[in-house]
């Protein structure tokens, strides 16, 4: 934890996962479901940087296409009424 904490410090905030993302899943699954939430997260955002430069070739100017992957957090914030709330429900075993 101490050195999940400096890595965090140098801009690996998303160490994070590794203790968070585990603990969503039933132990008889929880490594396949662990690996395939983040690799398809990384598969997925390997294209945003081709996605970002067809953008840039089509505005003819950076700030359009950046300001256009806002919407990503846009999608997520309106599916966030749809996830199940476990406050103050114990960790499935």
């Amino acid at each position: 934890m101490v050195s999940a904490f400096f890595l965090g410090l140098g801009g690996a905030n998303f160490i994070v996962y590794s203790f968070w993302l585990p603990e969503q899943y039933r132990t008889e699954c929880r490594a396949s479901a662990f690996a395939l939430t983040t690799n398809v997260g990384r598969s997925a955002a390997a294209g945003f940087p081709f996605l970002v430069g067809a953008g840039v070739r089509h505005f003819q100017t950076l700030g359009t296409p950046v300001a256009l992957t806002a919407f990503t957090f846009v999608v997520g914030i309106l599916l966030l009424p749809f996830g199940e709330e476990t406050k103050g429900e114990s960790l499935p075993a």
